[in-house]
C-alpha cells in the first residue's frame, strides 16, 4: 500500500465518517499527504533517526 492509497481510501471514508470525527480525519489525510510530499513513501518502514531536527 501507498501513501497515496491510504489517502483515497481515508477520502471514501469521510462520506460515511460521523461529523464529530472529521476533523481528525482531515488531519491524518494532511500528516499522509505531507509525509509523501517530503519524499516519505513508505512511513511504516522509514528510519526516522536520521532525519534533521
Amino acid at each position: 500500500m501507498t501513501n497515496k492509497d491510504a489517502v483515497k481510501a481515508l477520502k471514501q471514508i469521510k462520506t460515511y465518517c460521523d461529523a464529530e470525527l472529521l476533523d481528525e480525519l482531515d488531519y491524518a489525510i494532511q500528516v499522509i499527504e505531507k509525509l509523501e510530499k517530503d519524499g516519505i513513501s513508505n512511513p511504516l518502514t522509514e528510519d526516522f533517526t536520521k532525519l534533521k531536527k
